[in-house]
Parts: structure tokens; sequence; C-alpha cells
């Protein structure tokens, strides 16, 4: 593979991050309430530990993707999106998260934040 554009790098963080992003949602109406143990911790744990994992996945998806690049400064450039990527995808993630907890703040994702 020569040809690879710096767009896919933003596309597969971003589509990792959706895909940790609802894992968490699904991981925090699991977690069961009870009176003594309201489970806020292991809620917010789970939110947290899927954020840095989607931009670590995202990132390490994306250098797989830029090992196979033939031309140096095209691999360069990909490598250098491949992180700006990473970490505007823990962003948005971050975001996301503060805004779904307030929006639904009765909820139990409404505890992430």
């Amino acid at each position: 593979m020569n040809q690879v554009s710096v767009t896919s790098a933003y596309m597969w963080a971003l589509i990792i991050m959706a895909v940790f992003f609802v894992i968490a949602v699904v991981i925090a109406n699991m977690v069961v309430y009870k009176p003594r143990d309201p489970g806020t911790t292991t809620r917010r744990l789970w939110f947290w530990i899927l954020c840095i994992a989607s931009a670590a996945v995202g990132f390490g998806i994306n250098m797989g993707i830029a090992s196979g690049v033939g031309v140096p400064t095209i691999k360069s450039s990909y490598e250098l999106h491949s992180a700006i990527a990473a970490g505007v995808a823990l962003a948005v993630y971050i975001v996301a998260g503060f805004c779904v907890s307030k929006i639904f703040s009765k909820s139990k994702v409404g505890t992430w934040f």
C-alpha cells in the first residue's frame, strides 16, 4: 500500500471512539444499583478505562495501517495524523460523555461526572 489518505486516520479513530462509547453506555447500564453500593465508582472507572482504551486502540490500528505504507513522507504524515486523531478522539469521547451524563443526569450514565 503506497497511498493512504490522512482522513482515514481520523475516520478510524472516531469510529473506534464511537464503538467504545457505546460499550461504556452498555456497561454503565449493566452495573446493578444496590442500596449500600450504588455503583457510581464502577461506572466512572469503566468510563475512564474505555476512554483511554479507545484512544490507544485507535492509535494502534492507525499505526498498523501506517506500517504498510512504503513512501516515507506519506508514512510520516500518516503517523503524525494518527497521533492527532487519537487526541481528537479522546477529547470528543470526554466531551460526549460529559454531555450525555448531564442530559441523562437521573440515569446510570449520569454518574460518569
